[in-house]
């Protein structure tokens, strides 16, 4: 009891790790964008690197997991998470994106006035 010594174990608890590191760099960069927003700096190049960034982590994490889930494991069902942090990670990238565009509207506004 409390040991686990099925082939299947190594390859899930690294599937779940890599997943724990995609969820933990969501919560990082939902808390960083917050307290920026608290401060009134939404549509920022650092905002927009920040998002890229880590969008480009949590793809990665996505890939890596989905890699490992379907090529080098013996894992009948690995779930829905990573597609997921794929999801998530294009969802970041996107909105880094939308970012970027948001500072480019904002200097034309700001050599208007």
């Amino acid at each position: 009891m409390g040991k686990d010594d099925t082939d299947d174990f190594v390859w899930y608890f690294l599937l779940q790790g890599i997943q724990a590191w995609g969820i933990i760099c969501s919560c990082i960069a939902f808390f960083i964008l917050a307290l920026q927003a608290a401060k009134g700096k939404i549509f920022t190049r650092g905002n927009e690197l920040l998002l890229m960034i880590f969008g480009s982590i949590i793809l990665a994490l996505g890939s890596i997991s989905y890699l490992f889930s379907h090529f080098f494991s013996k894992i009948e069902n690995p779930g829905a998470a990573s597609s997921l942090l794929l999801l998530v990670g294009l969802s970041f990238i996107f909105f880094s994106l939308i970012f970027k565009i948001g500072i480019g509207m904002q200097q034309d506004q700001d050599l208007t006035i």
